[in-house]
Protein backbone atom coordinates (compact mmCIF):
# COMPACT_ATOMS: atom_id res chain seq x y z
CA UNK A 1 0.00 0.00 0.00
CA UNK A 2 1.45 3.23 -0.86
CA UNK A 3 1.87 6.02 1.38
CA UNK A 4 -0.11 8.00 0.27
CA UNK A 5 -3.26 5.35 0.61
CA UNK A 6 -1.64 4.61 4.32
CA UNK A 7 -2.25 8.70 5.19
CA UNK A 8 -5.53 8.22 3.57
CA UNK A 9 -6.72 4.86 5.25
CA UNK A 10 -5.31 6.62 8.54
CA UNK A 11 -7.50 9.30 8.29
CA UNK A 12 -10.66 7.40 7.39
CA UNK A 13 -10.04 5.36 10.49
CA UNK A 14 -9.64 8.26 13.09
CA UNK A 15 -12.70 10.09 11.56
CA UNK A 16 -14.96 7.05 12.07
CA UNK A 17 -13.53 6.72 15.74
CA UNK A 18 -13.73 10.17 16.54
CA UNK A 19 -17.68 9.85 15.54
CA UNK A 20 -17.66 6.94 17.72
CA UNK A 21 -16.28 8.47 20.50
CA UNK A 22 -19.27 11.58 20.30
CA UNK A 23 -21.73 8.51 20.15
CA UNK A 24 -20.07 7.15 23.50
CA UNK A 25 -19.98 10.42 25.27
CA UNK A 26 -23.71 11.21 24.01
CA UNK A 27 -24.64 7.99 25.73
CA UNK A 28 -23.31 8.70 29.24
CA UNK A 29 -25.04 11.95 29.03
CA UNK A 30 -28.31 9.69 28.30
CA UNK A 31 -27.16 7.10 30.76
CA UNK A 32 -30.15 7.76 33.14
CA UNK A 33 -32.61 7.05 30.14
CA UNK A 34 -31.48 3.21 30.20
CA UNK A 35 -31.33 0.14 32.26
CA UNK A 36 -27.92 -0.30 33.54
CA UNK A 37 -28.34 -3.26 31.60
CA UNK A 38 -29.08 -1.86 28.16
CA UNK A 39 -26.56 1.07 29.09
CA UNK A 40 -23.85 -2.05 29.66
CA UNK A 41 -24.57 -3.44 26.52
CA UNK A 42 -24.06 -0.49 24.75
CA UNK A 43 -21.03 0.59 26.11
CA UNK A 44 -19.28 -2.28 25.88
CA UNK A 45 -20.27 -2.72 22.13
CA UNK A 46 -18.85 0.59 21.07
CA UNK A 47 -15.91 0.20 23.27
CA UNK A 48 -15.23 -3.01 21.14
CA UNK A 49 -15.42 -0.99 17.85
CA UNK A 50 -13.19 1.83 18.84
CA UNK A 51 -10.55 -0.56 20.43
CA UNK A 52 -10.75 -2.61 17.42
CA UNK A 53 -11.32 -0.27 14.64
CA UNK A 54 -7.51 -0.76 13.09
CA UNK A 55 -8.81 -3.87 12.61
CA UNK A 56 -12.33 -3.53 11.40
CA UNK A 57 -10.71 -0.86 8.72
CA UNK A 58 -9.01 -3.81 7.03
CA UNK A 59 -12.71 -5.47 6.02
CA UNK A 60 -13.96 -4.93 2.36
CA UNK A 61 -16.38 -2.07 2.04
CA UNK A 62 -15.38 -0.47 5.47
CA UNK A 63 -16.60 2.47 4.68
CA UNK A 64 -19.95 1.01 4.31
CA UNK A 65 -19.88 -1.40 7.46
CA UNK A 66 -18.60 1.52 9.96
CA UNK A 67 -21.43 3.53 8.08
CA UNK A 68 -23.91 0.93 8.88
CA UNK A 69 -22.72 0.65 12.32
CA UNK A 70 -22.73 4.37 13.09
CA UNK A 71 -26.40 4.93 11.45
CA UNK A 72 -27.28 2.05 13.79
CA UNK A 73 -25.64 3.77 17.13
CA UNK A 74 -27.45 6.83 16.27
CA UNK A 75 -31.05 5.21 16.59
CA UNK A 76 -29.71 4.78 19.94
CA UNK A 77 -27.94 8.01 20.69
CA UNK A 78 -30.14 10.61 18.42
CA UNK A 79 -26.78 12.35 18.46
CA UNK A 80 -27.39 13.56 14.60
CA UNK A 81 -30.24 15.18 15.10
CA UNK A 82 -28.98 17.59 18.45
CA UNK A 83 -27.45 20.83 18.14
CA UNK A 84 -23.74 21.43 18.04
CA UNK A 85 -22.26 21.29 20.92
CA UNK A 86 -24.61 19.73 23.13
CA UNK A 87 -23.15 16.63 24.03
CA UNK A 88 -20.98 19.42 26.15
CA UNK A 89 -23.96 20.87 27.98
CA UNK A 90 -25.14 20.21 31.42
CA UNK A 91 -28.77 19.38 31.33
Amino acid sequence: MSEMNISSQREIIEFYKEEFLKHKNRLKIQKEFYSDKSFSEIETALDKIITEIDTICQIDRFNELASHLLERIDIITNLSTSPSNQSQRIH
